[in-house]
């Protein structure tokens, strides 16, 4: 092998390319490198680090499983905290629907595990149980995650239109220490931000050339509390009740007494009670944990778990040969009372005054006046005297099975180096269900009540909507390493085949309520149920009014009974929400990429990348819109250095994105029936797929002092797609290829020694440094279409600086960081755009009338190592205990959300002073 295959096979890294392939974030004693302009060797793989895909590394972040534990990531809202410009999208109830990267979110950032597609985040037409999740990645499974900003689907194919997040799963080999046979993990996590409790225990052992790696792991917490100075008000809410009872003992027509309740309706057995007729409006205050309604401030209850089972195992028939298993089961659960549902019996408010209409309608529908046990029960149907309580259950399922096959020329004379064969199948899906209850008695709540003959004028209403995806996909990889020239090209090509199944379904769509006579109880001739005829009580003894002395008695008529209405269609003829037969798209991609990193010795590196790829899609459903969707992506990045500690950088990609599932079976009118009527109405797009593209050109340094590069990025999005209605006769509303937008950026990142810049320093010292700010540039919708919008671009995280001063010490026995982040407030005009309507007349809206202002919180993390087997983890953050709020949790409000919200600004405001502890055991 010559001497330039030698030193790119065993990675001859300059100290600049080291110090821009780590992660330039907070804490990063793992990338340390030698203080020297000299060439290094470092023999590792290359698998984690900026340059792994392309040769710039320009718009990636790379994690490991050693930046996993030191930032004390528990979720995905952890993961990305101190990166600028990668934000996550909140689904509203618990839940995430991906990431926020270069403008664009949800399925316009591609996410992948092991090369496999995750769940689409998909927007159901539905009445309350909308989900728009993603499923969340078990962060303890992984051991490297690749963030890319900018389009990347030369590298991550469908859906990395603005960037892509990779993951990559654990070995054995990442537990087991130098020279184990065997090896045990414990990891203990609490964070007081959200009461979560995180345990992870896994085993891995390797025998001979049989490896295996077993993983458990627990989570169970609760809602992400907000700032305690929230909690300082008393908040005040409008509740209709009885008005007050006329105890006049001279009035003539205004008692009464029930026959059930007095043995048998004898008079002076009990007491008389006066009727309550009538309804008013009352104020009162209470405390913001227990109000309920829009104006809620504290977050809904939430009570989350997950449990994921992990196992890996390989066997080595040969240093060349090996397979390997894998197999996941993850199952995660956010069950919320969203108590933004007021529990009470409310009025209107316009244009802030009383409806007085609404408080009438209370006594109309009422039960005359009369109740059993309090004069609630005597108003409204269902009646006020039931608490109203709404219940989301978000329940996600993940299972995967894989096998591989691995070979490794050992000694490079073939035709290839390395060749990997993967098949795997996945299938995630999503439920959610609502509960819409009336029938626990008020105030009190109560998930498991049910409606029947012991809740007497109740009502429950129910909906569950189930998305599921099966990936089936077969991926066979290549890799050369070949010298030409006195040029080393790194040499990869990738064949993809799979399939998907996509499917949505709508359940348990009914309604629970009581009443008292059946219609198969009355004579034939009857005709209908008049209202009176379904009352629960009569007038038993024939008066129409009661005294004191002598009151009016009132039997129940009939048992109360619970009836079911069924607003399901199984038929398939539906096509509006009372749809609930099963929906299906099912897919079939094909896909070829190639790779070619070529390194002119060490002055020149030059990356090309190029991939073509084919879905199809089809439906048995002829209102659902299928197509094929032939796409070529590439990728290209150049990388100068004329000087060892100077490198100039140049990246182009492309990106593409189909349309989403939920796109394609496109938009459904309230009553709409598979009618030749009706599909003339209904639009079967045509889709195109949405295309990228991305420009960055970036300088950098690297010398004994540090690191630092500063990038510049464009970034051009084309075709997206958007619901409008044509501007035509007939013109028919849907999704349509509409939207185009242009936006630019600069992005620093930088890494200092303090020991170098002041000898006296101890060695260990650092800085990190990361800035990203974005600047829309042009946003445009296509002429010829009403109801639509130009895009809004809440997506934009505003500019962020991360910045942070730490220690390792040279043992590594123990560290602490402190980090320093501050956040521009979000530019108002990123939130406005211009609606045009069918007469071409035009308005400016905005996506929501909230703002974040101007915030910056310090943390301060550190570990120290307790003996040989255990670490001590330890985190506080927002240490000054600041009151503030993200854009990502403002944006919540946001019509361009899942899940919009309209509750009050306090109620967006981020965690006070919080604190996170972790123990590791290694064994």
């Amino acid at each position: 092998m010559s001497k330039v295959l030698k030193s790119k096979a065993s990675l001859k890294l300059s100290p600049i390319y080291i110090a821009l392939s780590g992660v330039f974030i907070v804490v990063n004693s793992e990338a340390k490198t030698t203080a020297s302009l000299e060439q290094i060797n470092v023999k590792a793989s290359v698998e984690g680090q900026r340059k792994s895909n392309e040769v710039t590394g320009l718009g990636k972040v790379v994690k490991n499983t050693q930046d996993i534990n030191k930032q004390q990531v528990l979720n995905i809202r952890d993961l990305t905290r101190y990166d600028p410009g990668i934000s996550v999208t909140e689904q509203g109830r618990g839940a995430t629907s991906g990431y926020s990267i270069r403008g664009v979110d949800r399925n316009r950032v591609a996410l992948l595990v092991d090369g496999l597609p995750q769940i689409q985040s998909y927007k159901s037409q539905s009445v309350q149980a909308n989900s728009g999740a993603i499923n969340e990645i078990e962060y303890e499974n992984i051991r490297t995650i690749e963030l890319s900003k900018g389009a990347s689907s030369a590298e991550y194919g469908n859906g990395a239109l603005g960037g892509a997040v990779g993951f990559l799963t654990k070995n054995a080999k990442d537990v087991l220490k130098e020279g184990q046979t065997w090896g045990i993990n414990s990891k203990t996590a609490y964070a007081t931000k959200n009461s979560q409790i995180t345990q992870s225990l896994n085993f891995a052992g390797k025998v001979g050339g049989f490896e295996g790696l077993v993983q458990y792991t627990h989570r169970q917490g609760k809602e992400t509390q907000i700032h305690p100075d929230a909690y300082n008000v008393m908040q005040r809410y409008y509740r209709v009740v009885p008005a007050p009872l006329d105890f006049n003992r001279n009035q003539t027509d205004n008692w009464f007494i029930l026959k059930e309740a007095c043995q048998g309706g004898i008079k002076g057995a009990c007491e008389p009670r006066p009727r309550s007729y009538k309804a008013q409006h009352v104020i009162e205050s209470i405390n913001p944990k227990d109000y309920t309604g829009e104006g809620r401030i504290v977050p809904n209850p939430m009570e989350y778990k997950s449990g994921s089972w992990f196992v890996k195992t390989g066997y080595q028939f040969t240093p060349e040969h090996s397979v390997n298993l894998v197999f996941e089961n993850t199952q995660q659960h956010y069950d919320i009372q969203d108590m933004t549902y007021p529990k009470y019996a409310t009025v209107e408010w316009s244009k802030g005054k009383i409806n007085v209409n609404r408080v009438l309608g209370y006594q109309m529908s009422g039960r005359s006046g009369v109740y059993r046990d309090d004069p609630l029960q005597s108003l409204g149907m269902p009646s006020i005297y039931w608490t109203r309580s709404l219940y989301l259950d978000e329940h996600h399922k993940k299972r995967r099975i894989g096998t591989g096959y691995q070979y490794a020329n050992q000694d490079r004379k073939g035709v290839f180096d390395r060749i990997n064969l993967n098949v795997d199948q996945q299938n995630i899906q999503v439920i959610t269900k609502a509960h819409n209850l009336q029938c626990s008695p008020y105030p009190t709540f109560d998930k498991h009540c049910t409606v029947g003959p012991h809740t007497p004028d109740s009502e429950a209403r129910f909906e569950r909507n189930t998305y599921k995806e099966v990936h089936k996909q077969v991926h066979l990889s290549f890799e050369k390493d070949l010298e030409i020239a006195k040029s080393l090209h790194l040499l990869g090509l990738s064949l993809n085949y799979g399939n998907v199944r996509s499917s949505h379904k709508r359940d348990d769509y009914q309604e629970h309520y009581t009443f008292y006579r059946d219609r198969a109880e009355l004579p034939a001739n009857f005709g209908y149920i008049a209202d009176s005829e379904n009352r629960p009580y009569t007038d038993w003894d024939g008066r129409k009014a009661g005294t004191y002395a002598d009151p009016q008695v009132f039997q129940a008529r009939y048992p109360t009974k619970r009836g079911i209405r069924n607003y399901c269609d199984q038929s398939g003829l539906a096509k509006d929400v009372t749809d609930c037969s099963a929906h299906t798209i099912k897919g079939t991609h094909y896909g070829i990429a190639l790779r070619d990193n070529i390194f002119f010795g060490e002055k020149v590196d030059l990356g090309i990348g190029l991939r073509y790829d084919q879905h199809s899609y089809r439906s048995d459903d002829t209102w659902t819109s299928v197509g094929k969707f032939s796409n070529f992506s590439w990728n290209t990045g150049l990388a100068v250095r004329p000087l060892e500690s100077i490198e100039l950088s140049y990246r182009i990609s492309s990106g593409f994105r189909n349309p989403s599932f939920d796109e394609m079976f496109g938009r459904r009118i309230r009553g709409a029936q598979d009618s030749k009527y009706w599909q003339q109405d209904h639009l079967k797009s045509k889709f195109k797929s949405e295309k990228s593209l991305n420009q960055e050109i970036g300088l950098a340094f690297a010398g004994n002092l540090g690191a630092l590069e500063v990038s510049y990025f464009r970034n051009q999005y084309k075709d997206l797609i958007a619901e409008a209605k044509q501007k035509v006769f007939d013109g028919k509303h849907g999704f349509y290829n509409l939207q185009d937008i242009q936006l630019s950026g600069v992005n620093v990142l930088a890494k200092l020694n303090w020991s170098e810049l002041w000898n006296k320093l101890p060695s260990g010292l650092y800085s990190n440094f990361a800035y990203n700010q974005i600047s829309p540039k042009q946003t445009r919708v296509q002429s010829g279409y009403a109801f639509i919008e130009n895009p809004f671009l809440d997506t934009i995280q505003p500019a962020r600086y991360v910045a942070s001063l730490g220690y390792d010490a040279p043992d590594e026995k123990w560290g602490v960081n402190g980090i320093f982040t501050y956040s521009q407030a979000k530019n108002a005009k990123e939130v406005l755009a211009t609606r045009t309507y069918l007469d071409g007349s035009e308005l400016e809206i905005a996506a929501t009338n909230k703002r974040t202002t101007q915030w910056y919180i310090y943390d301060l993390i550190g570990y120290y190592q307790l003996g040989k087997h255990f670490t001590l983890r330890a985190g506080v953050y927002n240490l000054t205990n600041s009151k503030y709020s993200t854009w990502e949790a403002v944006r919540q409000s946001s019509r361009t959300a899942i899940n919009p919200t309209t509750r009050s600004y306090n109620s967006y405001v981020a965690p006070g002073r919080n604190y996170v502890f972790t123990l590791e055991a290694k064994f």
